[in-house]
């Protein structure tokens, strides 16, 4: 079985059982109801369909795997069970609604352990022979630092239906096909699984009949960070490549975070003043704000892989490039939303 078609495989295994079992978690009954006023539905909606991704991406992988000759490496598998884990904290808090400090705490100890174990970058490459070789503490730390920027960006994004996980779908297929281009198969395989999982469950989410909750987004931002710190592992010289992937979510955190630090707003209290929330709040309904950042992060996995194929000076050349374009396209939003007022105000 050639290689391809076991990647196509392991999204199809995934997708249709993710599908099957999202309806399952309708079933459950975990609700998310509108009690908070950051929160934009109308009426509570069954949450925690990250369950159903993650078994489903599990469960495809193991049996592409279990009946051919290929072998999950041990980092794979360790951010694996990093994943798992962060998708168990984020079903417990959409059960039992846990304090943000105390969540917070608890992602960075998954995190150090999945670095600690393997989940690591250990070598940087700027520019083709500029290759930073980091310190064991150094690369521990980064890894961590990029592992819960990640994990939170994913969450923070989970806003309205389609959006995250589309974007998150989109990130997962442009990974596995950089991977597949570098021979790196496994990671190829293991990040279609995911894309397959997410797919099912946007069957689900675009109508707005399933969310994803803190378990799904946890989940996401945890494998999709992991996996990216593997293939930087691998290739040091395709470093910029997975912030490309991820630069659709990336840029509206930072570039928030940064304009309420800028204008003396507490960092974290709850709020609309993401660039997608703008847009909602200016009049556009959720799968227009979902389309619209689907088709920007279809262009930067596009470029992402492109920029793997071509090497050289390519991927730094074509991130620096995304983020002045994502910079200017947040500004030219945030500045609208500012003259129309609908941005600033904390909720309480």
């Amino acid at each position: 079985m050639g290689e391809t078609i076991r990647i196509l495989l392991a999204f199809v295994l995934a997708a249709a059982p993710s599908a099957l079992l999202c309806r399952v978690m309708m079933s459950v009954r975990i609700m998310d109801a509108p009690t908070e006023a950051r929160k934009i539905q109308r009426r509570a909606v069954p949450t925690s369909g990250g369950v159903a991704v993650t078994i489903s991406a599990f469960l495809a992988t193991v049996a592409v795997t279990e009946f051919t000759e290929w072998n999950l490496d041990s980092v794979i598998l360790v951010t694996g069970a990093g994943a798992l884990c962060a998708m168990l904290l984020g079903l417990a808090d959409d059960i039992l609604h846990i304090r943000a400090t105390f969540r917070l705490l608890l992602v960075m100890a998954i995190t150090v352990a999945m670095a600690v174990f393997g989940a690591r970058a250990e070598a940087l490459g700027l520019w083709p022979g500029m290759v930073i070789q980091l310190p064991y503490v150094l690369a521990i730390a980064g890894s961590v630092f990029w592992l819960v920027v990640v994990i939170n960006a994913v969450n923070f994004m989970d806003g309205a239906n389609g959006l995250a996980m589309g974007m998150a779908l989109i990130a997962a297929l442009g990974l596995s096909l950089c991977a597949a281009f570098t021979g790196a198969w496994t990671l190829a395989l293991l990040s279609m699984a995911v894309a397959g999982g997410l797919a099912g469950f946007l069957v689900w989410n675009i109508p707005g009949k399933l969310f994803v909750g803190d378990a799904g987004a946890y989940f996401a931002g945890a494998i999709l960070g992991g996996l990216s710190l593997e293939f930087v592992r691998a290739r040091p010289d395709l470093l910029f490549v997975p912030p490309m992937l991820l630069l659709p979510f990336l840029s509206d955190v930072l570039m928030t975070l940064g304009w309420r630090s800028m204008h003396g707003k507490k960092l974290f209290a709850a709020h609309r003043d993401h660039t997608y929330q703008i847009a909602m709040k200016a009049g556009l309904h959720h799968w227009q704000v979902s389309l619209v950042h689907a088709f920007w992060a279809v262009n930067a996995a596009v470029v992402a892989v492109a920029s793997t194929i071509l090497g050289g000076q390519m991927p730094a050349i074509a991130f620096v490039a995304l983020l002045l374009v994502s910079i200017w396209i947040h500004w030219r939003v945030r500045r609208s939303g500012v003259a129309a007022g609908l941005v600033g105000a904390d909720i309480a």
